[in-house]
């Protein structure tokens, strides 16, 4: 037999998004239930850089200084070209402050991010967390919603005013509301590298992208004590080779990184946007209704302006 709860608001996913607009909720005394269909947060390689803009989201949330434990200033910004000519240069952004008060940006550590997020939702007594629950299907019904959750103690039913999908690219609710794509014709494989430099390595001290028609790359610092390589994949190569241990060995040696690797992953840079993001009292948000390529950072950023 089905369990069933009551909400004002049930929030499908809890990546920063998710977390982000239960926080937000939670702190105007909606009543939230969230849920996500992991029960950790998410392991690969994804966001790493945020702006000021968002930096303020945090600080009205509350969780500005532990974010912070895992984020620093984006220093000095360079394209370069393959042989190593700076064409573009930013100098260093360390000491720029936006009108905000905070640095105009921020590299840091998605999994960092996303436990202080969700150790800000465990503190809010209207907000419901439910991990390792999926969402199924919905029925829009005159006083609201009705949603049909699968979970590891069984079948759930929600009864939401409002369902807002922030469920990622492959979103559940988006399939339920039949809002479609449109593909803006940007769609390239990445392969994703995050690293942790060991004692003594000598790392680039600014973000950079390398403007290599051969293979174009980027290097960036990550939060503290963290550095990422994304690699555009060519054509004939595949992700189970590119992952491989010598393969990425290959293209980190002419960086001389002396690295342990922490997370690896290969990703579509895919430009999409659906063409209905509200139907009725059912919404989406973040992937579920635009997909970024994630050059600039703008990705979880624009997520985040939705929440």
């Amino acid at each position: 037999m089905s369990s069933t709860l009551s909400c004002d608001v049930l929030v499908v996913g809890l990546g920063p998004v998710g977390a982000t607009l239960s926080a937000l909720l939670g702190d105007a005394g909606i009543e939230v239930c969230a849920i996500d269909k992991s029960l950790e947060v998410y392991p690969l390689p994804r966001a790493a850089h945020f702006d000021h803009e968002i930096m303020r989201t945090f600080q009205q949330l509350g969780i500005a200084d532990e974010v912070l434990r895992h984020a620093r200033p984006i220093p000095g910004y360079e394209f370069r070209s393959a042989s190593g000519e700076v064409l573009v240069s930013f100098g260093d952004m360390t000491a720029q402050f936006a009108a905000s008060g905070w640095a105009g940006g921020y590299m840091f550590n998605q999994p960092g991010l996303e436990r202080a997020l969700r150790a800000k939702l465990a503190k809010q007594p209207n907000v419901q967390v439910k991990l390792g629950a999926s969402f199924e299907r919905l029925t829009i019904e005159s006083e609201g919603v009705h949603a049909d959750l699968a979970g590891a103690d069984g079948p759930m039913r929600v009864h939401a005013r409002y369902v807002v999908g922030c469920d990622g690219a492959s979103s559940a609710v988006r399939g339920a509301m039949r809002s479609k794509l449109e593909d803006l014709e940007f769609d390239e494989p990445w392969l994703v590298i995050d690293a942790i430099p060991r004692p003594g390595a000598r790392m680039p001290a600014v973000n950079l992208q390398i403007c290599d028609p051969a293979r174009p790359t980027t290097c960036v610092l990550m939060g503290p004590g963290r550095h990422r390589w994304e690699f555009m994949l060519l054509p004939g190569e595949t992700a189970e080779h590119v992952l491989t241990d010598a393969f990425i060995a290959g293209l980190l040696a002419k960086w001389d990184a002396d690295v342990d690797i922490d997370r690896k992953a290969v990703y579509r840079f895919h430009g999409l946007v659906a063409d209905r993001w509200r139907g009725g009292p059912v919404l989406i948000a973040g992937d579920a209704a635009h997909q970024t390529p994630p050059f600039a950072g703008q990705g979880m950023c624009a997520g985040i302006r939705d929440a």
